[in-house]
């Protein structure tokens, strides 16, 4: 189920490269910096942070420059005439924005003015109407605007999508129920939590959300959540830690989802859809498959310390599929991660290859998880109006006038 490809066809395409920027030099940046670095198709072309200490380190470790602003390095590439040797060759083709949401804004609207494709973390804005607002940018400049959802791209996840969605080997039938857990490991800083840590919601559940509705290839239509905290302190401050969210979709399957800041054992990240011919699931990775058995009983190892070595893999492919969206390219049998496929571009760039999340995907996953807070705050179910149901209304007037 990987994207990764065999060397006979992996050396060939090699010969094109994207050169990319980095904008972020903490956790997130130096998962992006491997998977950019690792991919033959991809040359990390710098490390922008305004913190130029971090920059540089985390480009001295790629052998990349680093710069303090995105405009700077985009000033200075675009400068330099020893990338353009075949008179034709951009600059930059894009830019992979590792950084915290409040900053997307700007760093979007720079990167596409400059005909930069842009790769950003989720979310892409802190509200939905924002998100739709960026994605218009990236419109008018003609340029792609990819969000990242990791659990797409990860072979375990994709089997349970296909399992479920397009039935292979006879599915599951019509899905009932889904159960999602997430318990992340190790916990944050105890700082984190108090500073900024908010609601887990707002925070970590965008990603299995955007699953199960892409799974589900439903829309939610109410959500109930409610949460705790784990000690008096984050009580007192406010802080929520641990949560659990009820969503029902339009054609009747209901999701729970758990989420929890803390998993003393290690990175516990399951899902599981349950239908009406059967059960997929996706479960814990162990650090490795040894056991141990003897008059004691069988012991085996911790999951997987956390979400950088869980997802690892994904990230490549999410990285490489990237490098698609860039050189315009993609394997006929690589995949499908979209219901559609990745289709041509925009007009005037037909070579161009789509980004599998959408905006409508984005919005969609961004107006569940605000009424998923709006409900843990009040402790009443929110329901979510959809556009097309204010569409058929209006075609129910019109027929009955």
């Amino acid at each position: 189920m990987s994207r990764l490809r065999p060397l006979d066809r992996v050396l060939p395409r090699a010969q094109a490269r994207a050169r990319v920027l980095l904008v972020g030099s903490g956790r997130m940046g130096h998962i992006r910096a491997k998977a950019l670095y690792s991919n033959p198709r991809l040359e990390l072309a710098g490390v922008v942070d305004a913190d130029e200490e971090g920059a540089a380190r985390l480009g001295g470790v790629y052998r990349a420059p680093h710069y303090r602003s995105l405009e700077e390095a985009i000033h200075f590439q675009s400068a330099s005439t020893a990338h353009r040797s075949d008179g034709g060759r951009p600059a930059l083709h894009g830019a992979v924005l590792s950084t915290p949401t409040p900053t997307h804004e700007p760093l979007i609207t720079e990167a596409a003015s400059h005909g930069l494709h842009v790769f950003a973390e989720k979310p892409i804005d802190e509200t939905a109407e924002g998100v739709s607002r960026l994605f218009s940018v990236a419109r008018r400049a003609g340029v792609e605007l990819c969000c990242g959802f990791q659990r797409r791209f990860d072979p375990s996840y994709r089997a349970l999508f296909e399992k479920v969605r397009r039935g292979d080997n006879g599915g599951i039938g019509t899905p009932l129920t889904a159960n999602m857990f997430f318990g992340d490991h190790p916990a944050p800083p105890r700082r984190f939590l108090l500073q900024g840590g908010g609601n887990i919601i707002a925070d970590c559940a965008a990603h299995d959300v955007d699953f199960i509705r892409w799974t589900l290839g439903d829309e939610v239509e109410r959500v109930y959540a409610t949460g705790t905290s784990s000690d008096d302190e984050l009580r007192e401050r406010g802080v929520v830690d641990n949560a659990t969210m009820v969503m029902t979709f339009r054609r009747g399957t209901v999701a729970t989802l758990t989420l929890s800041r803390g998993s003393s054992y290690g990175y516990d990240q399951r899902c599981e859809v349950f239908g009406t011919d059967g059960l997929a699931s996706v479960r814990n990775v162990p650090e490795h498959f040894g056991e141990v058995a003897d008059a004691s009983g069988v012991r085996r190892p911790r999951w997987t310390r956390s979400f950088p070595q869980r997802f690892e893999g994904a990230f490549y492919d999410e990285m490489d599929a990237f490098a698609d969206v860039l050189l315009g390219d993609s394997d006929e049998g690589s995949g499908d991660l979209s219901d559609e496929g990745r289709s041509a571009g925009t007009e005037g760039d037909e070579r161009r290859t789509k980004w599998p999340v959408t905006e409508e995907d984005c919005v969609a996953v961004q107006r569940v998880c605000d009424a998923a807070v709006a409900s843990c705050e009040s402790g009443e179910v929110v329901r979510l109006d959809h556009p097309e149901d204010a569409m058929e209304e209006a075609e129910d007037v019109a027929v009955t006038v």
